[in-house]
């Protein structure tokens, strides 16, 4: 059923869809193995993948430090471009072992880049003290710009993208197995570029 959270605009208006979006995956999951995850490849209505079209050239200001990143200063790349938020349970496992990741293919022309769209930059922050250092590129989306071209049906989700920008995959949610799937399509583009 399509609430108005799910059809909320503004600059909190994806936020609060993905959480919804979040919690009505997770009472399925709950009532439809009893207590056990739930990955699931489905989107919210309208969200797009992107995958074989040209990234949006989104830019974004930089988590830690000053200044923004566009993403087309990346192309020559591959990039995985991953989003997340402060609030999400899946994000809180795979950020960490994304950044490990990012320390294992830099040498090989990948770029992790993990984009938070969460609205106060404090919550980011807080996040991130999980661990004393990060690799991986932090970026953050406070207003969800580049979060609303892309559309991600799932916190988290990640893009793998390659040397020329184009989306290649699409991963929704996160699976402690979906790390070695990612690993792979990176290194795949790596080695064929």
């Amino acid at each position: 059923m399509r609430s108005n959270v799910l059809s909320g605009a503004g600059s909190g208006g994806l936020a609060l869809r993905l959480r919804a979006a979040w919690l009505a995956g997770a009472l399925a999951a709950l009532s439809a193995c009893g207590g056990a995850s739930q990955h699931t490849a489905n989107s919210l209505e309208g969200s797009s993948s992107f995958v074989g079209q040209l990234a949006p050239d989104s830019e974004f200001a930089l988590l830690r430090g000053t200044g923004t990143i566009r993403l087309s200063s990346l192309r020559g790349k591959v990039v995985l471009l991953d989003f997340w938020a402060s609030w999400c349970a899946p994000c809180q496992e795979e950020l960490p072992l994304l950044d490990d990741l990012a320390v294992r293919l830099k040498s090989k022309g990948i770029e992790v880049v993990g984009l938070s769209i969460d609205e106060s930059q404090a919550d980011a922050e807080q996040f991130l003290t999980r661990k004393s250092a990060w690799s991986l590129t932090l970026g953050h989306d406070p207003q969800q710009k580049t979060a609303d071209q892309f559309k991600p049906p799932k916190m988290p989700t990640s893009y793998v993208i390659d040397r020329t920008g184009v989306v290649r995959q699409m991963n929704a949610g996160f699976e402690r197995a979906d790390l070695k799937k990612i690993e792979a399509q990176l290194l795949e583009l790596a080695a064929a570029s």
